[in-house]
């Protein structure tokens, strides 16, 4: 700071810019959503990976631009890069737009359930700034 202050600057600028604190740098995530993933009941040996997913493990959102059913569509896969399903077609727009941004997107898991044969699992999706 003292490379900003002119040599011959006052006391008074000089005991202004001694006291600037500069902000730290936003290390938190952004929370965006709080959703449940789309697809399961879709979604090849989701029988086999329920016991795998636990409450809290990340979700690697992944952008598919040329679905052709949805140009928005977002996949989640796990850590070890098997598909769980997708971010609902309702939600996705927003998302797509920051993703296809550059913006890093990722979920978690905060809860999941069997109803009848669809596995229900709730995700909160964020944003690393």
């Amino acid at each position: 700071m003292k490379d900003l202050i002119p040599s011959g600057a006052g006391g008074l600028l000089r005991s202004l810019h001694s006291e600037v604190q500069l902000p730290a740098p936003y290390v938190e995530d952004v929370f965006l959503l709080a959703t449940v993933v789309a697809g399961t009941t879709h979604t090849v040996g989701i029988e086999e990976l329920e016991p795998f997913l636990r409450l809290g493990d990340r979700l690697e959102l992944v952008r598919v631009p040329d679905n052709p059913s949805d140009p928005n569509a977002i996949k989640l896969y796990t850590r070890d890069r098997v598909k769980v399903g997708y971010v609902p077609r309702r939600e996705n727009l927003i998302l797509a737009r920051l993703m296809d941004a550059g913006k890093l997107l990722y979920a978690t898991i905060r809860e999941k359930q069997w109803q009848d044969h669809w596995l229900c699992i709730g995700i909160d999706i964020y944003m690393t700034d």
